[in-house]
C-alpha cells in the first residue's frame, strides 16, 4: 500500500475566520465556548487580530488538578480569571502557504490538535485561520500498489 500526503497549501484545507477570544475573556465565558462547540481550543487574539496566544481545554482542566509535587501551589492558576491567565503564549502556528506535510510534521512532533494560520506582518503575525487534524486527513491517501 503506498502512502502520501497530497501536495496542498493549508490555506486550501484551513477554517477561514475561525472562533476566538480574547485576552480578558472570563473563564466563564470561556467554558461555556468549551462547552457550545466541540474545539480543543481557541486562539486568542487582540483587538486587532493579531494572535497573542492559544488557550485549550488543557490549559482551563490544569486549573482544577494542581501540582501536588510542587510544595507551593500555583498561584497564576488559583488567581486566574481571564483567559490571559492560563493561555500559552508560545505557540506553533504554520503560514498560509505552507505545505500540508509541514503542518502534518508540525503536529506530530507537538501533538497539537490544530495549529494557527498566521500572515506575518513584521513581528505581527495575523490570525488568519486553523487547520486541524480533520483537516489533514483529508489530504492523506491511501492507494493499493497491487501487491497482496
Amino acid at each position: 500500500m503506498q502512502k502520501r500526503i497530497e501536495t496542498r497549501a493549508v490555506r486550501e484545507v484551513m477554517t477561514r475566520a475561525p472562533k476566538v477570544v480574547g485576552p480578558r475573556t472570563g473563564l466563564r465565558a470561556l467554558k461555556l465556548l468549551f462547552e457550545t462547540h466541540d474545539f480543543n481550543a481557541f486562539p486568542v487574539v487582540d483587538g486587532h487580530g493579531v494572535l497573542v496566544g492559544i488557550v485549550t481545554k488543557l490549559d482551563f482542566l490544569k486549573m482544577f488538578s494542581p501540582d501536588r509535587r510542587r510544595w507551593i501551589p500555583d498561584l497564576k492558576s488559583l488567581w486566574a480569571e481571564r483567559v490571559e491567565d492560563i493561555m500559552s503564549r508560545g505557540m506553533i502556528a504554520v503560514a498560509p502557504e505552507d505545505t500540508i506535510t509541514t503542518a502534518a510534521d508540525l503536529m506530530v512532533q507537538s501533538r497539537l490538535r490544530s495549529l494557527p494560520v498566521v500572515q506575518r506582518h513584521g513581528r505581527e503575525q495575523r490570525l488568519v485561520g486553523i487547520v486541524s487534524r480533520t483537516d489533514l486527513m483529508k489530504c492523506l491517501v491511501l492507494e493499493d500498489d497491487g501487491s497482496a
